[in-house]
């Protein structure tokens, strides 16, 4: 019968609620705290269960920081402050020698913190404050001692005294501006400010070294470089005035074209070009008297000015005309034969004779003048020609001087820009004023930079505080048992029937007797839950195991049979611990014969059960403990288990714990359900997986999980005050 109803309860839509509630087998994959999930209560709480942790790690901290305070040398910083500027401003406004300019603000202001920070830098303060010479300053631990006289022991203490200048000089640039802070540390106030200042002194000091080796170097090599374009000057001059020896080239130079190139010409040259200009010339004066006499020989020849203008010509013109016009008045009167008329017409001839051989000699001479005019033009012309192949062969000849000359101009002319640039230097050399400027001496400091003591407490306070929560939270991530009543659910993932708190000082079994105690509350809640477990409502057989021993499955096996066996039900329950039986010690009953002899078939119930008045129920001890327990419960368990439920109500089976045993497994087989007992913060994830499995393997049902020995206080965990809940309407004592 009783394997029947497990099987139904095994089966169909009651066994979909209960593997939702939660199924003895444990999930397949290792869930693990995701921080995520949980709340800021329980952060809240694992801060609280560890604050004597988190307190004792920040006073530890702050411990060693007033010890580490307390031991270390004061260290004082000396500040200066100067501006470095990419240009210095000049004296005269020439150019000088400079070496290439960074192409940015930020490649400059890095390049002068190099320079600060250099090997050559700290070695220059070194030399200017001498100390190498200080005692107090080169330890002769680290030198290895020896005489100071001796060079390899002065060069030892100055490698010394360098590195640890570089060691404790800083330079820090002061943002969007061309100021620099250098900043030394020491345990010598005076020192620092010492070395601080000369820190600064010696920058300006080689940087000023560093513009001045730049303008001489580039005065030597400008003035070698001058040295050898004057001989190259030289010889390619001497050169020219050979060649031109050579092949008879005189050269007519204007003097203020002399050293140009430009304008220079030969003798022939000169001469073809003046004989070129008088040919032009006496070509025009031929088409001018050409043209003269062309004009004086045509018909209008009186136009010309030379006729025109003539005094005799106009004269006898004037004549002619008169005596025509008195000729012309006397034909009126007189015949032509007349003397007076024939006289007057042959003076007419006369003037007329004379005009023409005056015309004739104007004309004449306009011929003259053409015929001089063309002749001059050919023999200039002539002269031209022959100029022209003369100007030619030399003309063929002066090629290799005109590159000579060439040769010459280029080396003039370098020579030139040398000399300028030569004394450009020499002038501007020095003149630059300097490009770093102090803005704020460094001073001895009143009050060490280091150690601060408020600083190192506040933050060995912080540090520690830090530490000490992380190691809880460490110490919580590690942790997997199962603390609080969220872990059986978040880490387990199976339902909760009720928690039982911690009892310290007192009996459980007076508690349970008192049914307004703490823990008796507590199991009645349980109780409670047990019967909306299941839809059947509070099972007939019900094993009550755990994964270790200990854990309080006996306490809650008496406690739920002492509160059903209240509500009116009857109630057995049995000691179904065979290896190690507890409720006969616990109700000081004897244990000669049990649940032992009833599973043999040696006695019957009515033998091996005990009645008690005082609770209402009975009790099965395990009497006489077998040799193979595990073997004794799988022959005949269910059998004896449905004779039980044919006599009472419910059954409670005290099981033994479920690691390592074969027992609980064959118990859970029979049972109609199980709880699981787990004592807070002692059973593991691990331990209690695998009796799930074990359960699991069994086929059992699993009604849910009882987390007892819960101390709120214990666990850091404000949300749970069961102690104060369950007291409540108790009388004051």
């Amino acid at each position: 019968m009783t394997r029947s109803l497990n099987n139904d309860m095994r089966t169909g839509p009651i066994e979909e609620l209960h593997s939702r509630r939660g199924d003895m087998r444990p999930a397949n994959q290792d869930e693990q705290w995701d921080g995520g999930s949980i709340s800021l209560q329980r952060y809240v709480a694992t801060l609280t269960k560890h604050r004597l942790l988190i307190l004792g790690a920040t006073i530890a901290s702050a411990l060693l920081a007033l010890i580490v305070t307390m031991l270390t040398e004061p260290q004082y910083v000396a500040r200066t402050t100067f501006e470095v500027q990419r240009e210095a401003p000049r004296v005269l406004d020439v150019n000088s020698a400079e070496t290439e300019r960074p192409a940015s603000d930020t490649m400059f202001m890095e390049t002068q913190l190099a320079f600060i920070r250099s090997r050559a830098m700290a070695e220059g303060i070194v030399k200017r404050l001498h100390l190498d010479q200080n005692d107090a300053f080169v330890d002769d631990a680290v030198t290895g001692g020896g005489d100071t006289k001796s060079a390899a022991v002065r060069q030892r203490r100055i490698d010394a005294a360098t590195a640890e200048v570089m060691r404790n000089v800083e330079a820090v640039p002061i943002v969007s501006s061309s100021v620099i802070e250098l900043r030394y540390t020491s345990s010598d106030p005076r020192l620092s400010a010492a070395v601080a200042n000369a820190a600064v002194d010696q920058f300006i000091e080689s940087t000023t070294q560093r513009q001045y080796a730049a303008s001489s170097y580039a005065r030597s090599f400008v003035g070698n470089r001058l040295t050898q374009q004057r001989a190259r000057l030289e010889e390619s001059e001497r050169q020219l005035v050979a060649y031109a020896e050579q092949n008879g080239i005189i050269s007519v130079t204007d003097a203020k074209t002399a050293g140009t190139g430009s304008g220079a010409q030969s003798l022939d040259s000169a001469s073809m070009a003046a004989l070129n200009d008088r040919v032009a010339a006496a070509r025009a004066n031929r088409i001018l008297a050409e043209q003269a006499w062309q004009l004086a020989r045509s018909p209008g020849a009186e136009s010309l000015p030379e006729i025109r203008d003539n005094v005799q010509i106009a004269a006898l013109t004037g004549q002619l005309a008169t005596l025509e016009a008195d000729y012309q008045q006397k034909r009126q009167t007189y015949k032509a034969g007349y003397a007076p008329m024939e006289a007057l017409a042959a003076q007419i001839a006369s003037v007329r004779g004379q005009i023409a051989t005056l015309r004739g000699r104007i004309v004449g001479g306009f011929r003259a003048a053409y015929t001089l005019a063309l002749n001059q033009e050919r023999a200039l012309q002539a002269q031209l020609d022959q100029l022209k192949g003369s100007v030619s062969d030399l003309q063929t000849r002066s090629i290799q001087y005109m590159i000579l000359q060439r040769e010459v101009d280029t080396n003039r002319a370098l020579y030139d820009a040398l000399l300028q640039r030569f004394k450009e230097i020499g002038v501007s050399g020095g003149s630059g004023a300097n490009n770093v400027s102090v803005i704020d001496t460094a001073r001895a400091p009143g009050a060490p930079a280091s150690p601060v003591l408020w600083l190192n407490l506040i933050l060995a306070i912080g540090v520690g505080a830090l530490a000490g929560v992380a190691i809880a939270f460490i110490i919580e991530f590690v942790d997997d048992s199962i603390k609080i009543p969220d872990d059986v659910e978040q880490k387990l993932h199976l339902p909760l029937l009720g928690i039982t708190p911690t009892v310290e000082g007192q009996e459980i079994p007076e508690l349970l007797a008192n049914k307004r105690s703490s823990i008796a509350e507590a199991y009645y809640s349980i109780q409670t839950a047990l019967q909306l477990a299941t839809p059947g409502g509070l099972p007939r057989t019900l094993l009550v195991t755990s994964a270790a021993m200990g854990e309080g499955k006996s306490t809650t096996s008496a406690a739920l049979a002492q509160g059903v066996a209240d509500r009116g039900k009857r109630v057995l329950l049995v000691d179904a611990d065979l290896r190690k039986p507890t409720l006969h010690h616990r109700f000081a009953q004897p244990n000669q014969l049990g649940f032992s002899n009833l599973l043999t078939g040696e006695l019957p119930l009515s033998k091996v059960r005990i009645r008690l008045e005082e609770q209402r129920f009975d009790i099965i001890t395990s009497g006489p403990l077998p040799p193979n327990p595990a073997l004794l419960l799988s022959s005949g368990l269910q059998a004896q288990i449905e004779d039980l439920i044919a006599e009472y109500d419910f059954v409670i089976l005290d099981g033994p714990p479920v690691m390592g045993l074969a027992d609980a497994p064959l118990l859970a087989d029979v049972a109609e359900a199980t709880v699981l007992v787990i004592e807070a913060r002692r059973s593991r994830r691990g331990a209690i997986r695998s009796a799930l499995r074990r359960l699991g393997d069994a086929r059992g049902m699993l009604a849910g999980v009882v987390l007892t020995k819960f101390s709120s206080r214990d666990a850091g965990y404000g949300g749970y005050h069961y102690s104060s809940y369950y007291t409540y309407g108790e009388p004051s004592s």
